[in-house]
This record gives C-alpha cells, structure tokens and sequence, in this order.
C-alpha cells in the first residue's frame, strides 16, 4: 500500500488566498490519499462558493463547513470529528496547511520513491522546512514566481535533522526559531490527542509543541527541503508568535510533564526546557530581563 498522507486545508476568511491556496493543491493532489477542505464560515460564504468550485473540477477533494466561525482549536476537532466518521485512522498521516499558504510540489516529487510513499517512519513527527515569501496585510503577493525562496528551519543550522522531541522543544523555548503548522506531517493520533486531551488546549499557540509530544512520538525530524510554501504577514499570528505564545506554557508544562512519565529518557531535557520557562518569567516578574528575541534561522535558498 502507498504511503501517503491526507492534506487538511483549514480556511478562514481566505478569499484570494485561499483560491491561491487550492491552485498548488490542484498541482500536488496526486500526492494526497485524500484531500479535505475545512470551511470555518457560513454555508453561503465566499470560502464556500471557491471551495466547492475547487470542488468540481477535483473530485478527490471533500468539502465540509463548520456552519459558524470557530476559533482554532474547535476547528481542528471539527474536522477531526469527520476524519474519524469517514474512515480516517490513528494511523493516517495528515499533510496540514493553513489557507494562505501553498503546497510546494517540488520538494514533494523530490521525497518521495518512485512508487509515490512518503519516506515517514511511526513515532516521528515532520516540521520543516519552510520556503518563505512576505506579502503585506493588505496586498497579495505579487514577485517573480521563479525566483528563489529562502529556507527557514527550526533545527540547528549545521545539523542533525533529526532531535529527540524533548531535546527539540527545549531549542525552541531556549531560542525560539521558526516553526510553523502548515506543511506539517504528524500521524492524526497525534492530533486527536492534542484536542482531546487534558488538560485541555484552549488556543492555537505552541500547537506544534503539544503535537510533537504526544505520547506515541520520540522524535521530530526535518525534510531535507520544504514542501510547502509560507507566507509571512505583518498582521498574522506568527508575526508575534513568540509573545502570545507564552500565553500557553501553563498548558505546555502540563503536557510535557505527562509526556516525560511516559518518555522517562526523556526528563532529564523536559526538565531543562520547563526550567528555562521559569527563568524566562521569573526575570519578566522582577525586571530583570525580556522575553528572549525569537531567531529567524535561514538553512539556504530553493527553487520554488
């Protein structure tokens, strides 16, 4: 059997991106087992309308719609509740992409074997890398689509591309560099724990930690190029990703304290990572220090 993951598109509000969005989707689709597009938004919204159009013309796509706007996390149970009532498994693995970025075909063609299997391997969850672009608030993207991409990366710069998943976290948390969601590949089960999960995740922030340390992975590993394209945004969440994601290290701690009682080899770099938490706010409470700079790591440039 083909290994393959399933793509889950999650829209809000995504108009001309997300139609940009569904154009790289459309060129990658023979490289999804399925392809699901998730609506948050009205049933006669103008998401809907260019989702059921994509629709149309690609079968292999499914589209469902919340009904309502949600926040993150409802949403991500949204969809998961579908997956889970339309054949999806613990063991499935889920391509997850955010509506204003893009599938990156090339780095795609470039991984997988001949047969079409992605090279992933159980008890590993895949962050990275990103190709990036910059686009303002109010501008869609408009350079030159043959020009080179720059690739950023959340492991160290020399190497490995593989870390232990606490030995990860504590990189991020020491100095956090840039990791994203979208171009993701984690197995569903890890997805359904995170929102299924006590104590419960209330936003999206430091949702790539929380996915990373699910009890059935060891280790997070980086493709040797990106397979998805990022757009970074002025006003969106990852331009202040480092600030509002303090917001959730109550629940971080938590999680990677079940974590550890079921990694034990584990504790000895949970327990430097949380250490390093306690520092951070201890010298925030006595005005001692700031919130470390988050670093913006650059691994080289690739075609797009």
């Amino acid at each position: 059997m083909t290994i393959q993951p399933i793509l889950v598109m999650m829209s809000y509000r995504g108009g001309v991106r997300l139609k940009r969005c569904l154009e790289s989707i459309a060129a990658a689709e023979h490289h999804f087992k399925r392809i699901i597009l998730s609506i948050t938004a009205a049933e006669d919204s103008d998401d809907m309308r260019i989702a059921t159009e994509f629709q149309q013309q690609h079968p292999k796509a499914e589209v469902i719609c919340t009904k309502i706007e949600l926040p993150t996390m409802a949403h991500q149970a949204f969809w998961i509740d579908y997956l889970e009532r339309t054949g999806g498994t613990k063991n499935d693995w889920i391509y997850w992409l955010a509506y204003d970025d893009q599938v990156r075909t090339r780095g795609i063609d470039n991984l997988v074997d001949e047969d079409g299997n992605w090279p992933l391997t159980r008890r590993a969850a895949y962050f990275g890398p990103w190709a990036m672009r910059h686009e303002q608030a109010d501008q869609l993207w408009s350079g030159d689509p043959k020009a080179e991409l720059e690739s950023w990366t959340s492991f160290p710069i020399e190497g490995p591309l593989q870390l232990p998943v606490a030995k990860w976290i504590g990189n991020q948390l020491a100095q956090p560099t840039y990791m994203q969601m979208s171009g993701s590949v984690i197995a569903l089960e890890s997805h359904q724990r995170v929102v299924n999960g006590r104590p419960k995740k209330k936003g999206p922030m430091r949702i790539e930690m929380a996915t990373a340390a699910t009890l059935n992975n060891t280790t997070v590993e980086e493709f040797a190029e990106p397979i998805s394209i990022i757009y970074g945004r002025p006003n969106s969440d990852r331009a202040s990703y480092g600030n509002a994601a303090r917001s959730e290290d109550v629940h971080l701690v938590a999680w990677l304290a079940q974590y550890g009682a079921h990694q034990p080899s584990s504790l000895p770099a949970l327990a430097v990572a949380t250490a390093k938490v306690a520092a951070t706010y201890a010298r925030l409470v006595t005005n001692r220090g700031q919130l470390p700079a988050e670093q913006w790591l650059v691994r080289e440039n690739v075609s797009p």
